[in-house]
């Protein structure tokens, strides 16, 4: 009887599972809509339903959950994107399936895809690992001797929440202000180059969008040379810079690994941030690897269902 090892990222938007043999090849992949009503209520209970419509139970060896949030002992201590704060999703989980022969084990969502990274892509051979995710928030994991690093009640690794800003004021949903995840992250870009628009006369492409733009538009239109995308970029990677600087003064990792939608601007990133960052971390570092995750999308189901192998 075939047996299968499981991985589920879950989203504020949609909830990725993939299903694994015990040599990890990905033998199925599917996604559901993160149904985010009565506090996200409901979550589980269909995590549940739509593993059980691929495959029984009964030929799961175990089960691994990425949640958004802090996550120690297996206890999610607060996710402000579902609605949770102080969930026992382990214990949530056995009691729905009505079982608990099946591992399970939960983490956060970017400490899965750091580990996912380490196990199966572009990190995979190196000894100390830290990842950071750049979408419309910024995430972050660190593996450290193949251990995920959670820190006493799990914030280890929430990078997006250093603070690196002391120019805007722009307010995080952690409640302050100066959190990397302001000015770096998708939202942050955007925020970064409205905030020039409206200070300062410079010539850009982006006075055209009078109904607002994506933080890919900012950097398309850096990449064509336009002044005021091209100050953003440069500031944004300073600050990303600055962050991978203080990481690599505390823990010293041999690779940084960049993921989520804006790690799309592919090598054009890369490069800012590897200009701003060798400056920073001379004499002591000259050979870091910053690289682009291979996994993509995938690195978080790959990362939580390695949670449990056997």
């Amino acid at each position: 009887m075939k047996k299968y090892l499981c991985g589920v990222d879950i989203g504020g938007t949609s909830i990725k599972i993939g299903l694994f043999d015990i040599d990890f090849n990905l033998l199925e992949r599917f996604s559901i809509p993160t149904n985010l009503e009565n506090h996200g209520s409901q979550i589980l209970s269909e995590i549940a339903f739509a593993i059980q419509e691929k495959t029984s139970f009964d030929d799961i060896i175990g089960i691994g959950f990425g949640v958004p949030g802090p996550v120690f002992r297996d206890i999610i201590q607060k996710s402000v994107n579902l609605g949770w704060e102080r969930v026992d999703l382990k214990k949530e989980f056995y009691a729905i399936i009505k079982r608990d022969d099946i591992v399970i084990h939960v983490s956060n969502d970017a400490n899965t895809a750091a580990f996912g990274e380490y196990k199966h892509g572009v990190a995979k051979g190196h000894t100390n690992v830290a990842m950071m995710t750049i979408g419309t928030g910024i995430g972050g994991g660190i593996v450290i001797h193949g251990h995920i690093v959670d820190g006493v009640n799990g914030v280890a690794g929430e990078i997006g929440h250093m603070i690196v800003d002391h120019k805007y004021d722009f307010l995080c949903n952690c409640g302050k202000i100066g959190c990397l995840e302001t000015v770096a992250s998708a939202t942050g870009i955007i925020r970064v180059a409205n905030y020039k628009l409206k200070n300062s006369n410079l010539d850009s492409a982006l006075r055209n969008y009078h109904h607002g733009f994506s933080a890919k538009k900012v950097i398309d239109f850096a990449k064509e040379g336009d002044l005021l995308s091209t100050q953003v970029m440069n500031e944004v990677a300073d600050y990303i810079a600055t962050m991978f600087a203080n990481i690599t003064y505390t823990i010293n990792p041999d690779i940084f690994v960049i993921g989520g939608g804006v790690s799309l601007a592919g090598d054009y990133l890369l490069s800012l941030i590897e200009e701003k960052y060798y400056p920073y971390a001379l004499p002591f570092v000259t050979k870091t690897n910053i690289k682009l995750s291979t996994l993509g999308n995938d690195a978080g189901i790959y990362g939580a269902a390695s949670l449990v192998k056997p």
